[in-house]
């Protein structure tokens, strides 16, 4: 059987994919979801999942990272990680590997920081931070 962080990278190379996780079980979710869309998932209906899980994403900001370690994983991979990401996850003692580091996480217009990230960029406490981010994605999505 494939080690968990070669299963979750594989399922990430797949067509679309942009969040993959094997939990402590050897049991793997993906998702083509963009942004911390796959993760809050997670975290609102099977938070455990997460608990020991390695997971590879292809963009982790401060926000996705964040909520990563509020689900106590345990490895993370990044196709693409803000350096506020890699401070982030140092600070939480949680193990990472990224393709490239970039200094923060450029918003879909490509005209700025990504709200999430610029959310929670002062943040480093875990539950305020997933506070902040549910407002805010409520925010954005009452404004759609």
């Amino acid at each position: 059987m494939l080690q968990k962080e070669e299963q979750a990278r594989a399922a990430l190379a797949g067509e679309g994919v942009t969040f993959a996780a094997v939990s402590t079980q050897g049991e793997l979710r993906t998702s083509t979801q963009k942004g911390i869309a796959p993760i809050m998932e997670i975290l609102k209906s099977e938070a455990q999942f997460l608990e020991g899980a390695y997971v590879a994403d292809k963009v982790i900001g401060k926000a996705a990272a964040l909520l990563l370690v509020k689900g106590k994983i345990s490895h993370l991979y990044a196709g693409v990680m803000s350096a506020h990401a890699a401070e982030a996850l140092k600070e939480n003692n949680i193990p990472f590997e990224y393709g490239k580091s970039v200094p923060y996480i450029i918003n879909r217009r490509k005209d700025g920081m990504c709200p999430m990230e610029a959310t929670v960029l002062e943040e480093t406490n875990v539950e305020e931070a997933y506070l902040k981010l549910q407002n805010k994605l409520a925010e954005l999505r009452g404004s759609k």
